[in-house]
């Protein structure tokens, strides 16, 4: 593709101030900024409690937090390098595309389309029904439809240009921040339980049915590291890169795993074991019990903010399915913008309708991030073992950046990234691997598409 579709999503979800700095460099700061923005999001709000039922364990909980940072840490380090070689168009693309060719880099778009992207606003848009239910009160049965109309007001709100999207992204991030240093300062200063060292119900109870399942567990710590990657594609435009990236990547990685372990602790000062596990509104029950009659301030603050990060995604991704329209890769129905607005109206609206259809089908949270992280850690997996292709092809080419400790860094991600997939694609959870299985559907797509859609 003429223009990478990653980057425009990167530029669409993640575009603060420090941004302009681009023209003259982006300083370590700036860097550093998009590796902690571009990360930290509304997961921690929910999936410790899913983490805590796989892995009760508090001191085994923290470690794979800070696994979860050091695998998003390398994979940093990887993609900074391939950022550097292919600086035009940096991202997910363009690194498969150079590595294996054209088919496995539609295949992403495909999956983004299908799995990915639609599934991150179904599973956002589940968070936003279940902290809307702490105020509301509507019964369970209505959370789906709930979830469905909040997709529909948020595709209307898109048709009408990025200005106004814009804006509510704005808002809904810096409502994110507050929520999240918020209740780690209350949790971690009110809270009055020992977190490690006590030995509970839970514990046992994993014990008796098998001991923890890490893998499972490792689903949530992974979803809510995912955007590492963003940095890395602006690694050409760095000021003193072979400094500054990797500095800014271990900064940046370091602040998030920072903070997601402080926020377990903080959940862990405030609640028993059992009542993280069981917990459909995580954070509003943390800071209720410590602040009492807060709960429906921050149900309310956190509904808003996973609500505009939802937006974000209906916003940026339809604009992919834009371009591979105009390339040719796609139905050009979808080629089409909306001559008031310019927006692409008809790959929003088909992007939204198939969240919706996904919301009804896997119905919970835990479900849909499972089946979005397996299938796109794939593909991370796959661009950060491409470093070893790129390479061997690119020989001669000087680069500003390289990865560190080559090639033992790429290797241990590779392992840990291979082990994650293969435990889940092989478990007893069919959203563990429904999302692998859609690759394949993508391959007949794509050569049937190749052959009879452009006539």
């Amino acid at each position: 593709m003429s223009y990478h579709y990653w980057y425009f999503l990167h530029l669409a979800l993640v575009k603060p101030s420090y941004m302009n700095q681009k023209a003259k460099g982006l300083t370590l700061f700036a860097l550093t900024m998009i590796a902690i923005g571009s990360t930290i999001g509304s997961g921690i709000f929910k999936t410790p409690a899913d983490i805590a039922s796989a892995v009760p364990d508090p001191t085994e909980m923290m470690g794979l937090w800070i696994l979860g940072g050091v695998v998003s840490l390398i994979g940093a380090l990887v993609f900074a390098e391939l950022g550097a070689r292919f600086p035009q168009s940096g991202g997910l693309f363009t690194y498969l595309h150079k590595s294996y060719g054209p088919l496995p880099a539609f295949l992403y778009g495909w999956s983004l389309l299908t799995v990915i992207s639609s599934g991150t606003i179904a599973a956002l848009i589940l968070v936003f029904a279940d902290y809307a239910q702490y105020f509301l009160h509507f019964s369970d049965g209505l959370k789906p439809l709930v979830a469905a109309l909040a997709i529909v007001v948020l595709t209307l709100f898109n048709t009408f240009g990025i200005k106004s999207s814009e804006w509510f992204a704005n808002i809904s991030t810096i409502l994110k921040i507050v929520g999240i240093y918020g209740l780690l300062i209350a949790a971690l200063f009110l809270g009055d339980r020992a977190i490690f060292g006590e030995s509970t119900a839970a514990v046992i109870n994993a014990a008796s049915d098998g001991g923890p399942n890490y893998a499972s567990a490792f689903v949530g710590v992974l979803w809510s590291y995912t955007g590492w990657h963003y940095a890395s594609f602006v690694a050409g435009d760095a000021i003193n890169p072979k400094r500054n990236v990797p500095l800014a990547m271990i900064l940046g990685t370091a602040a998030v795993t920072l903070t997601y372990v402080l926020c377990n602790m903080g959940y862990m000062a405030v609640l028993d074991m059992e009542t993280i596990q069981s917990s459909k509104t995580l954070a509003a029950d943390a800071l209720e019990k410590v602040i009492p009659n807060s709960g429906i301030f921050v149900s309310a603050l956190i509904a808003v903010s996973v609500f505009g990060c939802a937006g974000l995604y209906i916003l940026a991704t339809p604009r992919i399915i834009h371009q591979m329209s105009n390339e040719g890769l796609f139905f050009k129905t979808f080629s089409k913008k909306s001559e008031k607005f310019g927006v692409p109206v008809n790959a929003i609206l088909l992007q939204s309708i198939w969240a919706i259809i996904l919301i009804f089908v896997w119905g919970r949270f835990e479900a849909l991030y499972t089946y979005v992280t397996t299938t796109e850690w794939l593909f991370l997996l796959m661009a950060c073992f491409g470093i070893f292709i790129v390479r061997n092809k690119m020989k001669d080419q000087e680069v500003s950046f390289k990865t560190p400790l080559y090639p033992i860094l790429p290797i241990i991600f590779c392992v840990v990234i291979g082990w994650f997939i293969y435990m889940n694609a092989f478990s007893d959870k069919p959203e563990a691997y429904f999302g692998l299985l859609i690759i394949p559907l993508g391959v007949i797509f794509y050569f049937f598409y190749k052959k009879f859609g452009r006539k």
